[in-house]
């Protein structure tokens, strides 16, 4: 314990000329009793501001030029050709066509997805009960779904074709 007390408070010899006075003065305390004459602490600008070297004369040195400045015309930019192509003939089978984006001369793969007129005959089947399995046959009918023609060399897609059976 005397160990710990000595450690946080140091014997402290008020003899010293370096040792802390053990109580405060009064010359040190308020300054306007003891007529000292009140001082306002310095600008910002006077309290950041670098002090100035005296000017030292140096060797004159030439200023670096700067690069020389190339300037390279390019052309202006064409706008981008259009190619007119036949319009293709897409049917409800799969075609021999000539690909606009890669050019080949192939035969589309199709794809077939339900549209509007497969979710109403579904549901018309449906309300009418004939069977309760028979509301899934539009969805597995190509003549109800619109098919998609792909380009079997790039996937790009062609077009699509709608059946038009039901609405003659």
């Amino acid at each position: 314990m005397d160990q710990k007390r000595a450690m946080l408070y140091p014997q402290v010899d008020f003899n010293a000329p370096t040792a802390p006075s053990p109580t405060p003065t009064r010359e040190l305390g308020n300054p306007i009793a003891n007529g000292l004459p009140i001082e306002a602490p310095p600008s910002y600008d006077v309290a950041v501001s670098v002090p100035v070297a005296p000017a030292v004369s140096a060797p004159a040195i030439a200023p670096a030029r700067p690069p020389p400045v190339v300037v390279v015309e390019q052309p202006a930019p064409q706008p981008p050709t259009v190619v007119p192509t036949d319009t293709l003939h897409l049917g409800p089978n799969r075609s021999r066509v000539l690909c606009p984006a890669c050019g080949a001369n192939k035969t589309t793969r199709m794809t077939h997805t339900a549209n509007s007129r497969t979710h109403m005959v579904a549901g018309l089947l449906c309300l009418v009960g004939f069977c309760c399995c028979a509301c899934f046959v539009p969805y597995c009918m190509n003549s109800c779904r619109t098919g998609n023609h792909y380009c079997r060399k790039c996937n790009t897609f062609l077009g699509a074709y709608n059946p038009k059976g039901m609405n003659r």
